[in-house]
């Protein structure tokens, strides 16, 4: 009779232990797949916050670029080989200092010209400029007919805004200019990404002061 009492009771017991495993494991595997859930969340954040920061970087990187080339060609506008034996404060006899084509600002368009092959002739190819239009910049190739080609893929990267501040001086008998460019571009269908870089460019040609009428209005 005791031997049959003990079998039972350690029956019962074993029984009460793996009741409590059950129970620990059960409560173990919930609190595992809180974690799991606390931990994929924090992942995706992580993931999702890298993106933007990639995508953001690289916005950065597109929009400097397009700045330094568009600052870097403005910079050379009027350009001519042997100018010091064409221009003077009183005159300009080169092609590049007395039309349209060679400076003028319209709305998100700037044109400027320059002597980009050294002949003191104007070329086909030397009526330069850079616009806006539909989120992408283009720049001028072409004098006549008129030429514009994509610098930037709007799919890439959207340019919302190109604004052109054109400041003009008078100094000792020659026009001198600067022009501030404000440029304004976003991650594409985001309104709220945005980024803005702005630009002071000088042009290193001086022109006649006499030519202020032509190109400072």
């Amino acid at each position: 009779m005791h031997s049959l009492a003990c079998k039972r009771l350690q029956g019962r017991q074993s029984a009460l232990h793996s009741g409590e495993t059950l129970m620990g494991l059960l409560v173990g595997l919930a609190v595992g797949l809180v974690v799991l859930a606390a931990g994929s969340a924090l992942l995706a954040t992580h993931l999702h916050g890298h993106r933007m920061a990639l995508q953001d970087s690289r916005l950065h990187h597109d929009l400097r670029s397009a700045v330094d080339w568009m600052a870097h060609g403005l910079s050379q506008a009027h350009y001519a080989a042997n100018a010091w034996n064409t221009r003077a404060p009183s005159h300009c006899d080169d092609a590049f200092c007395a039309g349209p084509d060679d400076f003028s600002i319209n709305g998100s368009r700037i044109a400027f010209s320059l002597d980009r092959n050294h002949n003191g002739q104007k070329d086909n190819n030397e009526c330069l400029g850079y616009r806006l239009v539909k989120g992408a910049l283009q720049a001028r190739t072409a004098c006549r007919p008129e030429v514009w080609t994509a610098l930037t893929d709007a799919g890439n990267v959207q340019f919302m805004q190109l604004d052109w501040q054109l400041h003009c001086a008078k100094v000792e008998g020659w026009l001198q200019r600067r022009i501030d460019m404000a440029v304004t571009a976003q991650w594409p269908g985001e309104a709220s990404r945005q980024l803005s870089l702005q630009r002071t460019v000088y042009l290193r040609n001086a022109l006649p002061a006499s030519h202020m009428g032509l190109f400072c209005p």
